[in-house]
């Protein structure tokens, strides 16, 4: 008895993951896709912002026309929260704040070209 309810269960999970990827829908806004793993429960699979309305477009903006900056990640580092992180906390926001940083850069020069 415990066997076939145990087998039912295993089945009905593996039809979830199984069909996870088949489902999914668009918001019409074009910030979130969603896929749905039942019914009742689903995931945000991808997020799309635009580049204007990262929180550090201003300051990144700043310091591209201030020039020479040697040091941008400490201008950008909100230190409130940074203190208050673990050491792997830290480098994660460090890591994240680089990248954003980076993409906001190449946006600045792309359009710089064009």
């Amino acid at each position: 008895m415990k066997s076939s309810a145990l087998k039912l269960l295993a089945q009905k999970a593996k039809k979830r993951l199984s069909t996870a990827g088949q489902n999914y829908s668009k918001n019409e806004s074009e910030k979130t896709t969603k896929a749905y793993l039942s019914w009742s429960s689903y995931v945000v699979v991808a997020s799309k912002q635009k580049i204007e309305e990262d929180p550090l477009f201003d300051k990144v903006k700043k310091i591209m026309e201030k020039g020479d900056i040697t040091n941008p990640l400490s201008e950008l580092t909100d230190y409130e929260v940074f203190n208050k992180l673990g050491e792997a906390d830290k480098e994660k926001y460090i890591l994240d704040i680089s990248k954003r940083y980076n993409k906001i850069k190449e946006y600045f020069t792309q359009e710089a070209i064009s």
